[in-house]
Order: structure tokens, then sequence, then C-alpha cells
């Protein structure tokens, strides 16, 4: 297992997966961290987010689309990632956005945060892009992506930096040993 296999797998433990002989509880609920109070600091390291974030993708999203697989949070950072994506003959975003926000999402409902950071004021679309779970099979264009969903991209920093402050480490409970 290459060093890089085994910080997804971690990733992927803390994120998602369970041992067989243990119990996962309920994602944690920390309170410093990943609200509107700590003003949506992350509760995880970016560096673990973008692994598991990068992994989902690879099983979702096209190579050529996988450039905007990472929480990009810095605003210029952001908007070079999308340009260098949605060049010609590059990834299809009518298409694979969806699977973008999914796997950055995690299953997670960011909209409390994306409302706070203003993306509502865009359009009342915008939010798709923060709870992508909320309607998973939504028309997002046919040959190009929909020009209100376009509009929304415009802070697509703020969009990576709810769905990082959305993502929550699960506690993993050991079983009492029986000695």
């Amino acid at each position: 297992m290459t060093i890089r296999n085994f910080f997804v797998f971690f990733g992927l433990v803390i994120f998602g997966g369970c041992f067989a002989q243990n119990e996962i509880s309920e994602f944690e609920n920390p309170t410093d961290c990943g609200n509107k109070a700590s003003e949506w600091k992350p509760c995880i390291e970016r560096k673990i987010g973008d692994q598991v974030f990068s992994a989902c993708c690879e099983r979702f999203v096209p190579a050529e689309c996988r450039g905007m697989c990472q929480y990009e949070t810095h605003p210029i950072e952001a908007r070079v990632i999308l340009m260098h994506t949605i060049q010609p003959s590059r990834c299809r975003l009518y298409k694979y956005l969806s699977g973008i926000v999914h796997c950055a999402a995690q299953t997670h409902d960011n909209t409390e945060c994306c409302r706070d950071m203003g993306l509502d004021e865009i359009n009342n679309q915008c939010s798709m892009l923060c709870h992508p779970q909320a309607s998973p099979r939504q028309f997002w264009g046919a040959r190009s992506l929909r020009k209100d969903l376009v509009q929304c991209l415009a802070k697509w920093d703020q969009i990576m930096t709810c769905h990082l402050s959305g993502l929550r480490a699960r506690k993993i409970v050991k079983e009492p040993s029986t000695a």
C-alpha cells in the first residue's frame, strides 16, 4: 500500500468507514468549528479533506474535471482552478458539477453556511451547490451549465469553504474489553 493510498484509506475510515467489530457513533457536533459562531472554521485539516474529496471524485468524476476536487478557499486560486477546468475541450460541467459538489459535501447539508456567505443573494438556485443530496437527479444543463448555476460559480471559494467546514470526523467507539 502506497503512502497516498494509506492516507486516502485513513480518511475514508475517519469519515465513513467502519471496523467489523467496532460501532461508529453519530457525527460529533463540535462547538468550536464548522458553525457560524466559529466563522465556519473547518473541523478537520484541509489536507485530509482534500484526500477524501479526491478519492470520491476518482470514483464519480472524469479525470478532466478532477482539478476541481479540492477545497480551495482562496478566491483567486479558486477562480484559477475554475478557469483551467472549463477551458474548451476540458470538463463538461453541465454533466459533472453535480458529482463534484456531491463529493465535496460528503452527504452534509451546508446551506446555512452558504446563506451566511451570501450565495442566496446571487440567486435561489445556488443552494443546490450547498446541498446536492436534496435533489440528486436535478437537471443542471443540456449542452452547457445552466446560467443560474454559472452565476453561483463566482463564489466557488465560499462554496468550498462551506463544504470543508461541514466535514466531521466520526468517533469510533470501541467495545469494552471483557477480560
